[in-house]
Order: structure tokens, then sequence, then C-alpha cells
């Protein structure tokens, strides 16, 4: 696989970009568009934040001075400590909503079943038991 790589550049990569420049953006194209489409699904911010995560790696094909690299390493630290904060923050309220979902009061029984109860316990009544018929054996 390395070698597709190499073959498809003809010239030697810098040290903080190892891909190839098509490669890169490829990659950047595929995970901004499966980010955009979690964010729109799952509507939680660490996707935003690993979208410009990923993104942001394109900077050092274009700019490998020390100031850039070094902001751009702080900027991706941030990025994603941030993106781990709200995926926790996330999937807490999710629990949490499902541990009240479950703790709710059961539906309380519609006015029909409460009209239809007393009419079942007078045919059971009214109905003669085994007992009751007199037939001895």
């Amino acid at each position: 696989m390395l070698e597709i790589f190499a073959e498809e550049s003809g010239k030697l990569q810098n040290v903080y970009a190892p891909l190839p420049l098509g490669v890169h953006i490829g990659f950047c194209l595929i995970a901004t568009a499966l980010y955009i489409v979690l964010f729109q699904r799952r509507k939680t911010y660490n996707y935003l934040c690993l979208l410009a995560a990923v993104d942001l790696t394109l900077i050092p094909q274009f700019a490998t001075q020390s100031a850039v690299i070094g902001t751009l390493f702080f900027v991706e630290i941030a990025l994603l400590a941030a993106s781990c904060v709200f995926s926790y923050k996330a999937s807490k309220a999710k629990k949490l909503a499902a541990a009240n979902k479950s703790h709710e009061p059961a539906e309380e029984p519609s006015d029909d079943a409460e009209e239809d109860a007393p009419e079942k316990a007078e045919e059971k009544d009214s109905e003669p038991s085994d007992e009751d018929s007199g037939e001895d054996e």
C-alpha cells in the first residue's frame, strides 16, 4: 500500500505531511462528509470538533514553519480534548434520558378498560360453578 503512495508522488514529502497532497485531500473530503452526516444524525458537537481537527491536518502540506506546526499541535490537542468532553456530555445525557424514560409511571388504564371490568366480573358471577351444581356422585 505504501508503494501506491510512493508511486503517486514523485517528489519527497515533507516530514509533517507524509501523505501526498491528492491522497490527503481525498481523505479529508471523505472524513468531512462522514462527520457532517454524523453531526446531522446525532446532533453532538464532538463530530464538528473532529471534522475541524481532520481538516486542519492539511495545513502542513502548505506551511512547514515551526511556529505554524507548533500552533497546529496545540489547536489539534484542544480540538481532540473538546471532542472528548462533548462526547462524554452527550453520552451522559443519553444515559440520563434513558434512565428517566424507564422510570416513568406506567400508563393509566383507559376509560374503556374500566367500563369493561365490571361487566366481566358480573359474567363470572352469573356462571354456575361445579360446586354449585348440586350434583353428587
